[in-house]
């Protein structure tokens, strides 16, 4: 049976081994800030639905995503909280939240109540836009940060953010980066091509 909504598609665990051993030599370095090097790092990914009440309403539906580098035992790189929301016409967007004590969330597992009492107080928005349309496919769905998406860093840096995120059954690509005004890049995650995950099991 195919997953009823974007969000429910992406529910499981997910990495780019594949990815990794096919990759050349000399894309596999470490991540670093400011590397010139194009780079692709191996990532273990955990997507499943929590109920956040106090950010997604009664249609919405919100899924937690903790990543971890090299493989599921590995240190946290990425926490974030999608909110994927129906809209008039059929049309769907999603929008996305950091955690500002992403620690408190590091443990969290499918059914936990940990989201229940959180609020955009406890999250770093970035507005209407930054929601991203996401656009159903025959196989999956395929979402982008609009250009207008311009935001203030905390470190007070402008930028405008940009990803581009597409899953084709059970493959999801996503690749992301930030642009200073002065058309360098402030990050690009991953340095290299997209990362490029596989669909490996259920949420629990």
């Amino acid at each position: 049976m195919q997953p009823r909504t974007p969000a429910e598609a992406l529910i499981g665990t997910w990495n780019n081994q594949a990815q990794i051993k096919a990759a050349p030599a000399e894309l596999l370095r470490p991540p670093a800030a400011g590397n010139p090097y194009p780079w692709v790092d191996a990532q273990s990914a955990h997507f499943f639905e929590v109920k956040a009440p106090k950010i997604a309403g009664p249609k919405d539906q919100a899924i937690y995503l903790v990543w971890r580098s090299g493989d599921a035992t590995g240190p946290i790189s990425r926490q974030r909280l999608w909110v994927f929301r129906p809209q008039e016409g059929g049309r769907m967007v999603m929008d996305f939240y950091a955690f500002k004590t992403p620690e408190a969330f590091a443990n969290a597992q499918p059914g936990t109540a940990a989201f229940q009492n959180v609020t955009l107080d406890d999250l770093t928005a970035y507005g209407p836009a930054c929601s991203l349309p996401v656009i159903k496919t025959a196989t999956g769905w395929t979402a982008s940060i609009p250009a207008s998406c311009s935001i203030t860093a905390r470190s007070g840096r402008k930028m405008t953010l940009s990803a581009v995120l597409t899953l084709d059954g059970e493959r999801f690509s996503y690749q992301e980066h930030g642009l200073l005004e002065s058309g360098a890049y402030a990050f690009k995650v991953p340095g290299g091509p997209a990362y490029q995950f596989t669909k490996k099991g259920p949420a629990s």
